[in-house]
């Protein structure tokens, strides 16, 4: 009888902790659909909609980096694009625009500005993790590719 009563009490136990995870990744998810959103939508300048929507891209890798099991991490990363690949692109067509209407000195000074970056350390650490994580998911690597690469045309060589 003990046995039974121990039993019942892990499988409820595991089936909560599972909802947990489960209501954790949502809110997420709903944080970073939010932040790009308004990111994406706002009027700061394309530099600083980059840094904002890098930001984001850092905390997600970071997230989505804690998962043991691939599958459940895909799925994080398929949710993630499905929900932001509009303002990402919308926030990485401005930046796009904006660097190549840049002279010469003001592409020099924006490649001081980008190393100095808060998040810069963090995208060079996470990025060839999350590559290796994610090499037999294209999708994954095309997202992540994408993010490293618009950060600017010079930079995205470096995190390759």
């Amino acid at each position: 009888m003990n046995k039974l009563i121990l039993f019942s009490l892990l499988i409820a136990s595991l089936l909560t902790h599972s909802g947990c995870a489960s209501m954790k990744q949502n809110r997420w998810l709903a944080a970073h659909r939010d932040n790009l959103r308004s990111i994406a939508d706002s009027k700061m300048s394309p530099e600083q909609k980059l840094d904002g929507m890098l930001a984001d891209y850092v905390q997600f890798m970071q997230e989505d980096l804690k998962f043991v099991d691939p599958v459940k991490g895909i799925k994080y990363v398929q949710k993630y694009h499905d929900q932001n690949e509009a303002s990402m692109d919308k926030i990485l067509r401005e930046a796009e625009q904006w660097q190549g209407n840049l002279n010469l000195v003001e592409k020099g000074s924006l490649a001081i500005r980008v190393v100095q970056k808060p998040y810069i350390n963090r995208l060079i650490d996470l990025a060839p993790k999350f590559k290796r994580k994610y090499k037999q998911y294209a999708f994954a690597i095309k997202l992540a590719s994408k993010m490293t690469g618009g950060l600017t045309r010079f930079a995205g060589k470096a995190f390759d």
